[in-house]
């Protein structure tokens, strides 16, 4: 399979929703999956409220109206169902967040209780090997269950030195992702100025973990498949999982559902199908500091 380009990904997800139904779109920005412009039934959960990104916007020198209304502002530290006012939905979609959240198992649960029976859970998530992150080490399943258990945001220290040391990306590429074919090109470092980035935040004491929604956690479909097994079979998630698509081009592609009980049968012939479909990168360890 070939690099997928975001309307492919989108395409892909959308074979699994029941987009004539309701839908909620989690941390769309000014670019959301699923736009009511184009007629989708769906509300949108945002960090900022319409009026603040629509500043943000401005201040980048884009037209405002690109911003569409923010029906639900997030509030931390409840849950999602209380955030969309005890509303429940057919679907829910969500790109390049769930690696932001503290407590992954958490919001699996969270987005179960806000999904109508039969609902799933479509998610473009990063994968590791082809983004900035491609030195950071896998997350494992005891990273997630102590995220869980502790609800500390665990790791945030760890992900703010790492993110500054190991941060990375092929030279001449200026995006967040690419493809295997760009993978082979020397890593440079994400940030060029990375010792004095991360000797201010050493200078500070790591103040800046107080307000670091970095990335939680480095996926890739192989262990992502792996985990979800394992957390299935310990009781920590029980939602389907029906799709494990990789795009190699910055992310992939998984699709949970609802469902009375979970096949595990049915959910290993998927990640089996990912896995054979996967290519790694091989990348060397030395970053380049230009």
């Amino acid at each position: 399979m070939g690099p997928m380009k975001r309307p492919e990904k989108i395409k892909a997800l959308a074979e699994h929703l029941n987009l004539n139904g309701s839908g909620l779109e989690l941390g769309p920005h000014v670019e959301p999956m699923f736009s009511r412009r184009a007629g989708y039934t769906v509300k949108y959960l945002e960090t900022r409220d319409t009026e603040t990104l629509r500043e943000a916007v401005v201040k980048e020198g884009r037209n405002p109206n690109v911003v569409q209304d923010i029906d639900f502002v997030l509030q931390r530290g409840i849950p999602l169902v209380e955030n969309t006012g005890g509303e429940t939905f057919d679907w829910i979609a969500s790109s390049h967040v769930v690696e932001h959240i503290p407590d992954f198992i958490g919001h699996l649960g969270e987005v179960r209780d806000a999904l109508n029976p039969g609902g799933a859970y479509a998610m473009i998530v990063p994968d590791r090997n082809y983004c900035f992150d491609c030195l950071k080490p896998a997350s494992s399943l005891g990273d997630v269950i102590e995220g869980h258990l502790t609800k500390d945001r665990r790791g945030a220290i760890a992900g703010v030195v790492d993110e500054f040391r190991y941060g990375a990306l092929p030279k001449g590429v200026k995006i967040g992702g690419w493809t295997r074919r760009q993978s082979r090109q020397k890593l440079v470092h994400k940030y060029p100025d990375w010792k004095a980035r991360l000797q201010r935040v050493l200078d500070n004491n790591f103040a800046i973990v107080n307000h670091w929604y970095g990335h939680q956690w480095y996926f890739d479909p192989v262990n992502f498949g792996e985990i979800y097994l394992d957390l299935v079979e310990f009781g920590f998630v029980d939602l389907q999982l029906e799709a494990l698509i990789p795009t190699h081009f910055m992310d992939f592609l998984v699709v949970l559902r609802k469902t009375p009980s979970v096949d595990l049968e049915a959910a290993q012939r998927v990640i089996g199908t990912a896995a054979r479909r996967y290519k790694v990168p091989r990348y060397s360890r030395e970053i380049a500091d230009a």
